[in-house]
């Protein structure tokens, strides 16, 4: 990825947060790892067949040996099927309006802003790609939010529903759309969503936690063009 495509992952924690969410030490919301991004799931196999199998969701086999891969795995899977059947995207609109909000932040550092000038085409296209990438994670964040509630955990990358995920996940375990083969990994895969002190939460009732997920991190943007 270009340079300057980095600057923006950046200036999303500076635009996507807000300054009314409250401090957080606790790690970054699960992502998807370097080797993760590198090798999607093809013909139902997901990693080296040669490790042993970690878990399986939605027909493909998963072979990894750490919790956070096996869980980004899971989620991508789960989440991806679900913005289909919810009807959640992310339109050309929304993505150049965050774009264009994370590209004032970054314009603020003089020095960042003389670099930004020189900005490539392949740059914007970057920007863009990750932009959506952002927008359609809070959406689906916001709906399953909307369906299950529960407490908002602070991120760096913005709020995310962690009692809804842990509602969600079980859920889907339930029904069989995703198993665990590993007791290892299985433990810190839910400790994740069930260890409260590994998370910040927004006050209960706070006006922190009502907007949330009651404004759109580009509205800003969006309604100044």
């Amino acid at each position: 990825m270009p340079w300057r495509s980095v600057l923006f992952v950046a200036a999303v924690t500076l635009v996507g947060c807000g300054s009314k969410a409250p401090p957080s030490a606790d790690p970054a919301p699960a992502s998807a790892p370097a080797a993760a991004e590198a090798q999607a799931p093809a013909a139902g196999v997901y990693g080296d067949p040669a490790v042993p199998v970690a878990g399986r969701v939605l027909g493909t086999v998963i072979h990894t040996q750490d919790a956070e891969e096996l869980r980004y795995v899971v989620l991508k899977e789960l989440t991806d099927r679900y913005a289909a059947e919810q009807g959640i995207t992310v339109t050309q609109a929304e993505k150049e309006a965050y774009a264009a909000q994370v590209r004032e932040a970054l314009s603020k550092d003089p020095a960042v802003a003389a670099m930004l000038v020189e900005e490539s085409a392949e740059d914007q296209a970057a920007r863009l790609e990750i932009a959506e990438a952002f927008i359609l994670q809070w959406k689906i964040n916001r709906a399953l939010y909307q369906k299950y509630g529960g407490r908002i955990g602070f991120q760096q990358g913005g709020p995310e529903p962690v009692d809804a995920y842990r509602q969600f996940l079980e859920e889907r375990q339930a029904a069989g759309d995703f198993s665990i083969e590993n007791d290892a990994l299985a433990a810190e895969f839910w400790r994740y969503y069930r260890d409260d002190s590994i998370h910040s939460f927004f006050e209960a009732g706070s006006a922190a936690e009502a907007q949330a997920f009651g404004v759109e991190p580009w509205a800003s943007a969006a309604h100044s063009g």
